[in-house]
């Protein structure tokens, strides 16, 4: 039986036309110039990708899915302009340096999209079928202690099209939609981190006079 799953979810995938398409829940946002300040809070991103509900103690850790992001991740923090040192590897936060737990969670609304998927791949994908990934992500400012301080989520969504009749929609990969959410996520976390955490930029400016 997993054998048959297998096969069918290789032929949705590789004989069928794909295409994905975001929901658009998190809208996009225009991130605060920090430019005034001279010195901007370093941060430590502690970043963790799941498979499974929210806060479920039975989700899965999928460290290849972050792996996958964490370039994306790097790049909309730099990009930001919000921080001054951004680092990923625990062994390079120094003290002083805030520490953010930045996490997704993969998650389907219910069951039955992977079923259609097999449906399809068995019919050789005359029968178009339609997966829902639904992303929830929350970033948290810890203590020294790596208790949280505060907490903020989102929540957006793709649906991916699976079938020949999606053929001519192919290039709505599934990649570009990913990146679109995931990037618009964690925008709209950030602008929230620093709306309500402008005090820490007030502090830190202070700390090297100006020359």
């Amino acid at each position: 039986m997993q054998f048959a799953k297998a096969v069918g979810l290789a032929l949705a995938l590789s004989l069928s036309g794909c295409a994905s398409f975001t929901k658009d829940e998190v809208a996009p946002v225009n991130l605060p110039s920090m430019a005034s300040y001279s010195n901007k809070p370093n941060v430590y991103v502690d970043f963790d990708f799941y498979q499974g509900d929210p806060d479920n103690a039975k989700a899965t850790e999928m460290p290849q899915a972050r792996d996958m992001l964490k370039p994306d991740l790097k790049r909309t923090f730099d990009e930001s302009g919000l921080f001054g040192r951004v680092v990923f590897d625990e062994f390079q936060k120094q003290p002083g340096d805030y520490s953010l737990r930045l996490k997704v969670y993969n998650h389907a609304p219910g069951g039955g999209q992977m079923v259609l998927a097999f449906i399809s791949g068995f019919t050789f994908t005359i029968i178009p079928a339609l997966a829902t990934d639904q992303y929830t992500m929350s970033l948290e400012t810890l203590d020294e202690q790596g208790q949280p301080l505060g907490k903020t989520s989102n929540h957006d969504a793709i649906n991916t099209w699976m079938g020949i009749w999606f053929l001519p929609l192919a290039s709505n990969t599934p990649k570009a939609a990913i990146t679109d959410t995931f990037n618009r996520q964690v925008n709209a976390l950030l602008k929230n981190w620093v709306d309500n955490n402008r005090i820490k930029y007030s502090a830190v400016d202070t700390r090297i006079p100006r020359g």
